[in-house]
């Protein structure tokens, strides 16, 4: 009996191959709901002309278009910080894949609604506030589906093939929408919705549900999804051993996200026409993707065994504080991707992994889970805040100020990393933290008779 256990998970076992079918399906699904998030990107600046009726130097000069611009990116992302942990929850109760067709079928109804939403800023607004709602099911379940599906010693390549997705989506996205945007700007939200229309289809007929009816009847109450409960805990864990990793992983993800907010608009005041501003907007955004996929997916497995994480954050922040000082020195478009942009892309790639390794690392395993997801909670409220205070900047102070208000962000937070760095370069197993809660807190208290 032992032996045929063993022999259904060889990779080249009946069970092996279903397996992998399904982490395909839902990789592409999630790739599918990144291309959708940044397929709008290099778009939205032109969306917004046609919304306010503002064409030429008049659009160049109204500050509502910097503005709204980072507040459509940054209404989508605040949607998926509140609902992706009920759409967990919900998934728990009812089963993955409902959930996941909903999330697509939110996908396909609401790309196509922004597609057709050219003329009107309100309906803009509708559709990517509904976007974000229904789009982060999409990331929440499959990351649950995995688990669900996966013997532990292949739940890491799950989980892998995730966020391959994520950087797929991210260099992918940008590009369509430039290139198919400089002839129809509705195009790209169009492909989008007919992609997620095809990958609704394929879960339908070939994803089986991964929850039993006894494992449903188990769900923990959606109440505990709360977005109160979640902030109020989020508050709490800055005063405990390892605040000042929680706060810097949101000051690194705010400056890139206010960066982003307002980096479309930085990109069109080099070009005179509307297409080819489109074009270059996105694949710049296809750049910097490309960027941090080969930091992420290559450097920094050799960077990691030769320095510690402590280092690696450290040189990345650096890299950051560097690149957003000598961002408006750059008069060009290819000084700006040469420069400031691929320091600032870089010192992000080489911070995001590093963090959550070091924050991992400092945390025994009974509460590995709970720490990642308040590091996670806090680099999904920077994404909802930043792009919208990136674009408002940008609207009423002009389009670098975002970079400069960045750059001192990454200033102050390279100061107090050095000062905090020796509680960190020499730790190692023997200075576990066993909560990211202070030790006094309600939920760390051993119990009372």
């Amino acid at each position: 009996m032992k032996q045929s256990q063993r022999e259904t998970r060889t990779p080249s076992s009946p069970e092996h191959r279903e397996m992998h079918v399904k982490l395909g399906l839902l990789t592409l699904a999630c790739a599918i709901n990144l291309i959708g998030f940044s397929i709008v990107i290099p778009l939205l600046p032109a969306y917004l002309q046609q919304g306010l009726h503002e064409f030429g130097a008049a659009a160049k000069n109204d500050p509502r278009i910097n503005t709204y611009n980072g507040l459509l990116l940054s209404c989508y992302a605040f949607m998926q910080f509140l609902f992706a942990p009920l759409w967990g929850r919900l998934s728990d109760r009812v089963g993955r894949k409902p959930i996941l067709l909903a999330s697509l079928a939110g996908d396909f109804v609401f790309y196509a609604m922004f597609g057709l939403a050219q003329h009107s800023v309100e309906m803009q607004f509708a559709a990517r506030l509904l976007a974000g709602i229904f789009s982060s099911g999409s990331l929440a379940v499959a990351q649950a589906y995995i688990a669900d599906v996966t013997p532990p010693e292949h739940r890491a390549v799950g989980l892998g093939m995730i966020g391959a997705a994520f950087g797929i989506g991210f260099v992918i996205g940008p590009a369509i929408g430039g290139l198919l945007g400089q002839y129809n700007i509705g195009l790209p939200l169009y492909v989008a919705s007919g992609l997620a229309l095809v990958n609704a289809v394929y879960i339908f007929r070939y994803l089986p549900e991964s929850r039993t009816p006894e494992m449903r009847a188990e769900s923990v109450p959606l109440a505990a999804a709360a977005p109160i409960g979640r902030v109020a805990g989020m508050l709490h864990s800055l005063n405990g051993p390892l605040g000042f990793l929680f706060v810097l992983t949101f000051l690194i993800t705010f400056a890139v996200a206010s960066m982003e907010g307002a980096f479309t608009p930085y990109i069109r005041q080099f070009y005179a026409n509307d297409a080819l501003a489109t074009r270059y907007s996105g694949l710049s955004f296809t750049y910097i993707g490309v960027l941090m996929v080969l930091i992420q997916g290559g450097a920094i497995r050799p960077l990691r065994k030769r320095y510690s994480e402590a280092t690696l954050i450290l040189a990345g922040i650096a890299l950051m504080v560097v690149g957003f000082w000598i961002w408006a020195s750059a008069h060009t478009v290819g000084l700006l991707l040469a420069g400031p942009v691929f320091a600032v892309s870089v010192g992000s790639a080489l911070n995001t992994p590093s963090l959550r390794a070091l924050v991992s690392r400092l945390s025994s395993e009974s509460v590995q889970g709970s720490t990642l997801g308040i590091a996670a909670s806090f680099d999904s409220l920077a994404r909802g805040i930043g792009p919208g205070f990136g674009g408002w900047l940008a609207g009423h102070h002009g389009l670098a100020s975002p970079y400069y208000f960045s750059g001192i962000i990454m200033t102050i937070a390279l100061v107090w990393a050095i000062v905090q760095a020796p509680k960190f370069v020499h730790a190692t197993a023997s200075t576990d933290v066993h909560s990211p809660l202070p030790a006094s807190s309600p939920e760390t208290a051993a119990p009372t008779e």
